[in-house]
């Protein structure tokens, strides 16, 4: 079986990553659509959403591929801990 065990949604993930950098690029070279000047807090967020985003698609494509038969176990395991250890290390702190 090649992949589909999630039906792809990953790339979802990765078309919302898109759409919000893109905005991003927008509001710091002056050409935002709406005139509306953000915080640069805002800022911070939505580049930190989009982190996420990319992080969740990249761990979504693995167990997806893992599901589907593509890979093993230990390495949907591997994939997750190399993309969210810190998290998983400052949370049991």
């Amino acid at each position: 079986m090649s992949g589909g065990a999630l039906d792809y949604k990953d790339s979802a993930l990765t078309e919302l990553q898109d759409m919000i950098a893109r905005e991003i690029g927008y509001i710091e070279y002056g050409s935002n659509y709406t005139g509306h000047q953000y915080n640069e807090k805002t800022l911070v967020y939505m580049k930190s959403i989009v982190e996420e985003l990319e992080r969740l698609a990249k761990t979504i494509h693995s167990l997806e591929w893992f599901l589907s038969g593509d890979t093993s176990e230990e390495e949907f395991i591997s994939d997750y801990e190399s993309l969210y250890q810190k998290k998983a290390e400052s949370k049991t702190e």
